[in-house]
């Protein structure tokens, strides 16, 4: 017990020190630790010794995909059959009724029957704990692992290897009815490859390899039996790997608000709004300032199924000589349950994506004009869902999606029927 003691100091200590460096990130969302510890309880079903284990597994985009890399039409777009096999196992370890040890593992095997370059093993794990002591104080932190291949922003034509570490550490004060705040920190590092195929010489880790250093104050309210409101802010600082982009480095406030909604029930979601502004270090560049988002709600009334996200935020960009971009994405949606095992999907989704900085582009009559890039991304999702066994069901789908733009050559378009298995029937 004593052994214990000491480590759960060591860690408190490191914390604390990783605290002084930086804290936590926009956006991320707390529970107590009395809701989590019920929430493994209940969910976590299977026991294996002292270990309770919630194993899942998920099949997705199992289809015909008529333009793997988002090419122009004129290119003569490569087209594949593909599907993507993703188990995930999460271990838990609970020591009495203040200690959670947990383990996450999530490989997941993307297969294309022809584009050998896209099939690949991704993997994700993370290590966490979470230290509950004199009832009401809480320090918890985690390090997780990513290694992926992905679309990582709207801008990406063709998948990339993404590579994440992160470093997460907590402290917040919790009370009996399940108010808490306190403070957070994290430091993350994004690493990318380099795009060399034909006609897409993309140099990724130039442009986009980064290191973050983020601070975040949060306080929660419980307002209904499981519905909390919640405010916070913080700073973060972005410093870029190479030389080449050193122009890119740049830091960040924000502050948010907003409700999250319970996880069961038939109003789920978050609203939250707030306000950033991105501040280039380097003199000339223009910054951002204004309002984001990050909200989606699910909700249920009668055989209706009712989905509604908006967000807002400013991204990285690769593209030319501009910091960032600004997107705005807007997505809605709704089920209708025919009968019991049987439900029809649309979904909707609207974005733009707007460049603060111009560039010169040559026109077709040969002059150069200045010009300010935006895209216009719109997809439409048709399918139905077949009910297995309880919420478990399978779908079939057709997701066709577009892209237009005012910069010549930019616009795409994509059509992928497929299907999936789903546990939100």
């Amino acid at each position: 017990m004593k052994k214990l003691f000491h480590l759960v100091f060591l860690v408190h200590t490191f914390l604390l020190l990783l605290f002084l460096i930086s804290i936590s990130s926009y956006g991320q969302s707390y529970q107590s630790f009395k809701f989590e510890l019920d929430q493994i309880v209940k969910r976590a079903k299977l026991r294996l010794g002292p270990f309770r284990i919630l194993p899942t597994i998920n099949f997705r985009n199992i289809g015909y995909d008529d333009n793997v890399y988002y090419q122009r039409e004129e290119d003569n777009p490569a087209s594949d059959f593909t599907g993507t096999v993703s188990p995930e196992v999460k271990v838990y370890f609970l020591f009495r009724n203040y200690l959670i040890l947990s383990f996450t593992e999530n490989p997941e095997y993307v297969y294309y029957f022809e584009q050998k370059r896209e099939r690949r093993w991704n993997n994700t794990l993370s290590p966490a704990f979470k230290f509950l002591f004199l009832n009401r104080f809480v320090i918890s932190g985690n390090y997780s692992y990513s290694n992926r291949r992905r679309r990582a922003s709207s801008e990406f034509d063709v998948r990339a290897n993404e590579r994440i570490k992160k470093y997460n550490g907590r402290f917040f004060y919790e009370t009996a009815r399940s108010t808490s705040f306190g403070f957070s920190g994290l430091i993350r590092k994004i690493s990318y490859e380099d795009i060399t195929l034909p006609g897409e010489e993309i140099y990724l880790s130039r442009a986009l390899n980064r290191k973050e250093k983020s601070g975040n104050f949060e306080f929660y309210y419980r307002v209904f039996s499981e519905s909390f409101f919640f405010i916070g802010g913080g700073y973060t600082e972005y410093k870029f790997e190479h030389v080449q982009s050193a122009w890119r480095d740049s830091s960040s406030y924000q502050v948010y608000s907003g409700i999250r909604f319970p996880l069961l029930g038939r109003m789920r979601g978050t609203l939250s709004l707030g306000y950033k502004k991105l501040i280039p270090r380097i003199e000339g560049k223009k910054g951002f300032s204004g309002f984001v988002g990050n909200t989606g709600l699910n909700f249920r009334l009668w055989r209706f199924g009712f989905r509604l996200n908006y967000n807002r935020d400013c991204h990285f960009s690769y593209w030319t000589n501009n910091i960032f971009f600004i997107e705005d994405r807007y997505r809605g949606g709704v089920s209708f349950y025919i009968i019991k095992f049987l439900r029809v999907d649309y979904n909707l989704i609207y974005g733009e994506s707007n460049y603060p900085e111009p560039v010169m582009l040559p026109m077709p009559d040969g002059r150069y004009e200045e010009i300010k890039r935006r895209d216009i991304h719109r997809t439409h999702i048709v399918g139905f869902v077949f009910r297995i066994i309880r919420n478990t069901g399978i779908g079939l789908m057709v997701n066709f999606w577009e892209r237009t733009s005012n910069i010549p050559g930019v616009g795409r378009e994509r059509m992928f029927v497929g299907g999936y298995v789903t546990y939100e029937f």
